[in-house]
């Protein structure tokens, strides 16, 4: 029975541990995050906090796939790891936002040259071949009485927009204490979600993003009169089976790239299975579907050395269904 009970208890202290952790980095998470950083911070009453931020990391993603992306992120949670010493607080607590908490007391320099290091290191991570320069932002503050994790990470946060602001040739607004003295800034938004450098070819995303653009047209299409078609790409073994296993790999990172130059810079298309791509046209008629489908069919079979091996199947996209009136 004792050895039951010790299992158990075992087994709950690794449950728990998994909870505060991240389960890409294996950083401590946002939660866990806050809750070390204010244990901390009651105990040493000292310390400084570092926010991180990954410059357009977003272009990433679109450029590379989420897949490299994460894989960033985990380079990024080594060096930080790398960098802290034993006491030291990690943790990731956004999508591409990194905390780093020092129970030391230091001083501004500190902080500078701190940001320096990491920074340095972060430049060191190679993204799509070293072809994509990393670089991120980092905005630090030291431990102020009546600090907690909330407004150590506020000051650092304004610091880190700031820094962003420098950089882009403006003068930095003066930060204020608490949320209200948040700067909008529109041209720094505008920067941040647009596509600095859009790769050619065909907007390649992954599915639930597909998903939502997805929505996103149909909704739109009630407004706006527009021509839009969904077009399926069946990779087979030429048999009406998918291909061997042994086969598929290669093949279908070969139909990705011929889609992907195949089409517009407007259209969107996504890998729906193992052995399928699904494809978001627009501005073109039903008769322009088999020159679509054609182009891909005659530039895989050039690649591949073989023919008769895609299927194709579409259907016009249609507005989104207005919902009923309550009452």
């Amino acid at each position: 029975m004792e050895r039951v009970i010790a299992q158990l208890q075992q087994e709950n202290e690794r449950l728990a541990q998994l909870a505060q952790r991240d389960w890409l980095t294996h950083l401590y998470n946002r939660m866990a995050t806050q809750e070390k950083v204010d244990e901390a911070i009651a105990q040493r009453q000292t310390g400084l906090l570092l926010v991180i931020d990954v410059d357009q990391f977003k272009q990433i993603n679109d450029r590379y796939g989420h897949i490299a992306g994460d894989q960033v992120l985990q380079q990024i949670a080594q060096v930080l790891r790398y960098l802290a010493f034993k006491s030291d607080i990690v943790g990731r607590v956004g999508g591409d936002e990194f905390v780093l908490y020092m129970p030391l007391e230091q001083d501004e320099r500190f902080v500078k040259e701190r940001a320096r290091q990491i920074k340095a290191r972060l430049r060191e991570i190679p993204v799509g071949g070293a072809s994509f320069p990393l670089t991120a932002s980092v905005g630090g503050s030291l431990y102020q009485p009546g600090d907690d994790y909330q407004s150590l990470f506020d000051r650092a946060d304004q610091h880190l927009l700031e820094e962003k602001r420098r950089r882009r040739g403006r003068a930095a607004k003066p930060a204020r204490g608490g949320r209200d003295g948040i700067a909008i800034d529109m041209q720094l938004i505008r920067e941040e979600l647009s596509e600095q450098q859009p790769a050619p070819g065909a907007y390649c995303q992954d599915y639930e993003t597909f998903q939502r653009i997805y929505r996103f047209v149909e909704r739109r299409l009630q407004r706006v009169v527009g021509s839009v078609y969904v077009i399926l790409i069946t990779l087979t073994d030429g048999r009406g089976d998918y291909p061997a296993l042994a086969d598929r790999g290669a093949q279908m990172d070969t139909l990705k790239e011929v889609i992907l130059h195949s089409l517009r810079m407007g259209d969107v298309f996504t890998q729906y299975s193992s052995c399928q791509f699904l494809i978001m046209a627009s501005d073109l008629e039903a008769r322009d579907i088999d020159v679509i489908t054609g182009r891909i069919c005659e530039h895989f079979y050039r690649a591949v050395g073989s023919e008769d091996l895609l299927l194709h199947h579409c259907y016009p996209l249609q507005p989104a269904q207005k919902q009923a009136r309550e009452g």
